[in-house]
C-alpha cells in the first residue's frame, strides 16, 4: 500500500478540463450529500473546483467536507471579495432545486448561489443544471415553464435526472463531469459525427439456441466515451455487450450481422457523419436455417452455415449502387483480429486489409496474446505508419489521435 500518497491526491482519469474552473454550485436537496464525489470526479477530470452553498445546502453538507473534495476554500456567504463575479469557465448548479431555478428565472439574487447564477449569466458562461426534486415538484407548471425558457437561451443546459421512486434523482458523478467536458470541449473533434460499432453478433439456431463470440464491446464503449468527452457526437451501433454502454450518446442496439449491417448503412445514408470506427466482432457466418421451435437434444445437432457480407465493403458497394455521397469524405477504421501470427505476418495482413476494406487505419491483432487489459496491437494507416501498441488504453489514444488528425 502507498501510504505515502496524500489523502487530498486523486488519479486523473482524462484531461479534458485541464486549466478549466468549474463553479459547483450547491442547494439545499439531500442531495447535496453526493456533491463530494462529484467534486473529486471533476478533479479526476482535470478541473480545479470552487464551490459555493446556499444557507439551506449547509444543512445537508459542510462547508469542511467540500473544502476537503475541492482543495479550495468554500464561499458560504458574499464578502468584499465579491465572491460572485465568477472567473470561472462554467457553473454547475448541482444539485439544482425548484427554489433556486424559480429564483434564477425571477432575476433573484439573494445568497451567494444565486448572486453567482445572476453575474454567470450576464457573462453569458456556462451554466448547467443538474435538477433534483420530488416528482411533484418536478411536475410543478411553474417550475416546467421556467425551465422551458432557460433551455431556450444560449449557454445554459439542463442535465436529465435519474427516474426512480417517484424521484429526480441525482445523476451519477462520471455522466455530470463527462457533460461538462463535453459542453467545453474545443479541439477538432467539437461537434464531429462519429459511428462505431461495437460488441458481438449472433446467429439464431432455434429459439434458445444461438453463435457467437467472445467480444465484450468495451473497446468500442470506451471509445463513445473517450470522443463524447471531447466534444465529438459519436453513435454506437451495439451488439448484446456485456459492458453497460453510457446514456449521454445515442446507442442503438442490434443482435444479427444482418441487423447491424441495415442499421450501419442506414445511418450513413441519413446522417452525415465524419469518420466511422468498426470495432465491433460480426459474425462470418451464421446458420442457414433458424428453427421455429426448440430442436430435440435427444438427437445429434447439425448445423449448415451461410456467410455473411462484410460491413465496410457492402457501404462501398452501396455508394455505388445507389448514392455517389453515402461515403464521400468518410474517414474509415477498420478492425481485424488474428491467432497465433507472428508481428510480421500480422503486420502484411494488415496492410492487405487496408486494401481489402478500404480503410484510412486498421488496427490488428492476435487473440491469441490478449488477455485482460494486455492488448497487444498493430495500428496502421495509409501513410506508411506503423505502431506497436500494448493495451487497450494505447489503442484508444493512437486512434483519437489520428482522428483529430484527419478531422
Amino acid at each position: 500500500m502507498d501510504f505515502k500518497k496524500s489523502d487530498h491526491e486523486i488519479d486523473l482519469k482524462f484531461k479534458t478540463l485541464k486549466d478549466k474552473t468549474i463553479a459547483l454550485c450547491v442547494t439545499g436537496s439531500i442531495a447535496a450529500c453526493e456533491t463530494v464525489k462529484l467534486a473529486r470526479e471533476l478533479r479526476r477530470y482535470g478541473a480545479s473546483v470552487c464551490a459555493t452553498l446556499t444557507p439551506s445546502a449547509e444543512q445537508f453538507i459542510t462547508p469542511l467536507s467540500l473544502e476537503w473534495a475541492t482543495q479550495q476554500k468554500v464561499v458560504t456567504h458574499l464578502s468584499g471579495g465579491a465572491e460572485h463575479i465568477t472567473q470561472a469557465d462554467l457553473v454547475l448548479v448541482a444539485p439544482a432545486t425548484l427554489h433556486t431555478i424559480n429564483k434564477m428565472v425571477l432575476g433573484l439574487a439573494d445568497n451567494p448561489v444565486t448572486t453567482t447564477l445572476a453575474s454567470a449569466w450576464g457573462q453569458r458562461l456556462p451554466i448547467v443544471f443538474v435538477p433534483t426534486m420530488h416528482d411533484s415538484l418536478a411536475q410543478n407548471p411553474i417550475l416546467k415553464k421556467n425551465i422551458s425558457y432557460l433551455k431556450g437561451e444560449k449557454n445554459i443546459y439542463f442535465i436529465e435526472p435519474k427516474h426512480e421512486e417517484a424521484k429526480e434523482k441525482f445523476q451519477d458523478s462520471e455522466t455530470i463531469v463527462s457533460e461538462v467536458s463535453h459542453i467545453l470541449a474545443q479541439g477538432p473533434l467539437k461537434h464531429k459525427k462519429v459511428l462505431i460499432t461495437a460488441g458481438p453478433t449472433r446467429g439464431a439456431i432455434d429459439p434458445v439456441r444461438y453463435i457467437s463470440n467472445f467480444s465484450t464491446g468495451e473497446l468500442g464503449v470506451r471509445l463513445a466515451h473517450e470522443l463524447y468527452v471531447r466534444g465529438a457526437e459519436p453513435t454506437l451501433i451495439y451488439g448484446p455487450g456485456s459492458v453497460v454502454p453510457h446514456s449521454f450518446y445515442p446507442v442503438l442496439s442490434v443482435t444479427t450481422p444482418q441487423e447491424m449491417l441495415e442499421t450501419v448503412l442506414s445511418e450513413l445514408q441519413y446522417q452525415k457523419y465524419s469518420a466511422a470506427l468498426f470495432s465491433a466482432a460480426v459474425l462470418d457466418h451464421v446458420p442457414a436455417q433458424t428453427h421455429d421451435v426448440k430442436l430435440s437434444s435427444a438427437q445429434a445437432l447439425e448445423v449448415n452455415f451461410i456467410q455473411t457480407p462484410k460491413i465496410i465493403r457492402e457501404i462501398d458497394k452501396v455508394t455505388r449502387r445507389t448514392c455517389e455521397n453515402l461515403s464521400k469524405g468518410l474517414f474509415k477504421i477498420g478492425f481485424k483480429l488474428e491467432w497465433k501470427k507472428t508481428e510480421e505476418e500480422l503486420k502484411n495482413l494488415g496492410m492487405k486489409a487496408l486494401e481489402a476494406m478500404n480503410v484510412d487505419v486498421v488496427i490488428i491483432n492476435d487473440l491469441s496474446c490478449i488477455k485482460d487489459q494486455v492488448h497487444p496491437a498493430l495500428f496502421l494507416d495509409r501513410t506508411g505508419l506503423s505502431q506497436k501498441l500494448q493495451s487497450k488504453k494505447e489503442i484508444i489514444e493512437s486512434l483519437i489521435q489520428s482522428l483529430e488528425n484527419a478531422l
